[in-house]
């Protein structure tokens, strides 16, 4: 009877739909639930998965989150001990399972046959006139909280919500059968169970971010090394060139911040001046993104992250956020160039990975779009990385594509994708 049952409750987050080809879990999230819907319990984790992300815009998680992530071959064991002796369950359960099923075949290892349910039919089985079948929407119709979409934790909390829901109106578990649920195929003995031993390694979204929050601002150790006072009261042109360069990809390396803390030593720049050129900096990109009347989610990320990144705080990047509106609202009545930058773009190759995350009149914007910009600036495409390649633009910097990896190699110029935005749109 269902009573005696027990339930895996699983959500995953991947690269893209396709099992079979190369897309990849990237986050998996079982909960162990009873056949009362309680917890018994949970496991999640972000996985690495050694390839681009695919569109990050749906499940929010960025390469740079998944670097110290665990590969699955690393918690394929945590995985198969949850699953063991219970019933699949997921949203959409054939995806899901089958993703599973998918990531242990490249382990060689054979999933025996799991006994599944699939909450999207088992919603239509007790209300057969629901609106929808997307778990937001069916959560939100049966007043289920469903916290942040397009994560596995929150996905499987759901999803148990939904299953204790529809399991208590279809009556007494005690009463009801896995066939009253719709529960597809039957559990496997132990001994069909490949033996695989758990490693105890979980890496959630959070203790990413977190890791991420402590890492060390480069900049900010530039500016503590250099002198307090200096003689030098022109504008260091050659340091924030070399800024901008350090810039494209949306990182600071040690390498880079070396190489700052050495041309500022070279230019004779004191502590002071330093921060008033990186000030300077982040308010002419202000400027920038401000310059066509609208400011996009994208604008918003991109200018918080080069804000962190040069040791900023948050009340001086609010001041000069109102500095740039202001350099910016004069300029229209001028007719003039709030931020001038004149790029020759003619003849400069580039190369394209990964999906764009920019938004163009409401839309998401297409590797066409970005195609027919760098074109049009008379830029030349092309579509593998050699060492001859000026830039590859990566929306997210830290991707492990293939191209980005053989761009590293190279020595090839990684730019974000704001950074090209700006680019075509001011050379």
């Amino acid at each position: 009877m269902l009573s005696d049952t027990e339930f895996a409750v699983v959500d995953v987050e991947t690269t893209g739909l396709f099992r079979k080809g190369t897309d990849r879990i990237i986050e998996i999230a079982v909960l162990r639930v009873d056949s009362e819907g309680d917890t018994l319990d949970e496991y999640c984790t972000l996985v690495n998965p050694q390839r681009d992300l695919g569109p990050s815009n749906i499940h929010g998680i960025t390469a740079r989150q998944v670097r110290h992530a665990p590969s699955f071959r690393e918690i394929a064991g945590d995985i198969l001990t949850r699953l063991a002796g219970a019933v699949f369950v997921a949203h959409n359960a054939q995806f899901d399972k089958g993703f599973v099923r998918s990531e242990m075949d490249r382990l060689n290892c054979t999933l025996p046959d799991l006994p599944h349910l699939c909450t999207m039919r088992l919603a239509k089985r007790v209300i057969p006139a629901i609106p929808s079948r997307r778990l937001e929407e069916l959560c939100q119709y049966f007043g289920i909280s469903i916290g942040q979409a397009h994560s596995a934790y929150a996905d499987a909390r759901a999803t148990a919500s939904l299953l204790k829901f529809c399991v208590a109106r279809l009556g007494d578990p005690d009463h009801l059968s896995l066939a009253d649920l719709g529960v597809v195929g039957k559990g496997a003995p132990s001994t069909r169970w490949p033996a695989l031993s758990p490693s105890g390694k979980a890496y959630r979204r959070e203790d990413a971010n977190c890791e991420i929050r402590s890492e060390p601002c480069y900049v900010a150790q530039v500016v503590a090394r250099l002198p307090a006072a200096n003689d030098v009261t022109e504008e260091a042109q050659e340091y924030l060139a070399l800024l901008d360069a350090a810039l494209e990809d949306r990182r600071i390396s040690v390498q880079e911040a070396d190489a700052l803390l050495s041309l500022a030593a070279d230019l004779g720049m004191g502590r002071e001046q330093a921060v008033n050129t990186h000030r300077r900096y982040m308010r002419d990109l202000i400027c920038v993104a401000l310059s066509d009347g609208v400011l996009s989610d994208t604008e918003m990320r991109d200018l918080d992250e080069v804000r962190a990144l040069l040791g900023i705080s948050q009340d001086d990047y609010f001041m000069l956020f109102d500095e740039a509106d202001a350099q910016v609202d004069a300029a229209k009545e001028s007719r003039a160039p709030a931020a001038p930058k004149r790029l020759n773009l003619t003849g400069k190759t580039i190369c394209f990975t990964g999906e764009l995350a920019a938004q163009i009149d409401g839309r998401p914007a297409t590797r066409e779009d970005a195609i027919r910009a760098a074109e049009g600036r008379g830029m030349v495409v092309k579509t593998g990385v050699t060492k001859a390649l000026d830039y590859l633009l990566a929306a997210d910097p830290d991707t492990m594509s293939g191209k980005a990896k053989k761009a590293r190699q190279y020595g090839v110029r990684i730019i974000a994708e704001p950074v090209f935005w700006n680019m075509v749109a001011s050379s």
